[in-house]
């Protein structure tokens, strides 16, 4: 029998502690979300190759990066995509797998609380689009406080086209941005937009090349962690105070007009 010396032990639980302290999301990379701990940033990544499309699972688990985010060992939480991809929309077999209505409607409620709580959090919450942004992945942004994008990109709201609508409170926060008539526009059709032309709109925060666009990122967040934390704080909490009155009552509207819809798609 081989005896590990004390002195040597005590080293590899210390490397398996760094490890676990600094890689805390690999509880949750079953689920196809990273979460990475570096304070005070909290950094989510979607990693569900090739489309990085979202999952019942991975709303939870960025209900759980939510927790840590309010934690005071976290200023920003900070949401990206893997592999130059940021999210093609909802996995839509979580919509139609004999989900009844009364089911998909608790479910959506669920997902919606945790978009809402992204978007009435009192720190900065960014979302780093540097691949197509489509359906619940440009919803998850709009829900974000800041999105910066990578030139080239691609963003819209296309659920039209499996005949369905926004289902995560997208359509009501993109009128809050652009107007309810060019919202009305987008999503009827379901338009494609560019980079350039969602900065114009005001969808998006910044446009940043491609080409270095992780250092761009990480010199926007050093900026929001060099200003004073309270204040930024309370010009979120401004934000929020100037947002359209009865938005949750919106949100519970889209979701119903959602339900009503899924029952007419084909069933997997």
């Amino acid at each position: 029998m081989v005896v590990t010396p004390p002195g040597k032990a005590f080293l590899i639980l210390q490397s398996a502690f760094c490890i676990l302290h600094c890689y805390s999301a690999l509880t949750v990379r079953d689920q196809a979300l990273q979460i990475v701990e570096n304070p005070p940033i909290l950094e989510v990544t979607l990693a569900n190759p090739p489309d990085n499309r979202l999952t019942p699972e991975m709303v939870a688990g960025l209900d759980g990066a939510m927790d840590r985010i309010e934690s005071d060992d976290f200023e920003v939480l900070l949401i990206t995509g893997s592999q130059k991809v940021f999210c093609k929309g909802f996995d839509i077999d979580a919509v139609t797998c004999g989900r009844d209505p009364a089911q998909l409607r608790r479910d959506l409620v669920s997902w919606n609380a945790v978009f809402s709580r992204i978007a009435k959090s009192t720190k900065p919450t960014v979302a780093a689009v540097h691949g197509a942004c489509l359906g619940a992945g440009l919803e998850l942004a709009l829900a974000c406080h800041f999105r910066l994008c990578a030139e080239k990109t691609r963003l819209g709201l296309p659920e039209v086209w499996n005949n369905l609508l926004p289902g995560l409170g997208g359509f009501f926060r993109l009128a809050r941005l652009v107007g309810r008539a060019k919202a009305l526009e987008l999503v009827a059709l379901g338009d494609l937009i560019t980079a350039e032309e969602a900065l114009r709109l005001n969808v998006v925060s910044r446009v940043f090349p491609r080409k270095g666009f992780a250092d761009r990122v990480a010199s926007f967040v050093k900026a929001l962690l060099v200003a004073d934390r309270q204040v930024v704080r309370e010009v979120i909490h401004l934000a929020a105070c100037s947002a359209a009155l009865g938005e949750e009552d919106n949100i519970r509207q889209g979701i119903e007009s959602c339900v009503k819809l899924a029952q007419w798609l084909p069933k997997t």
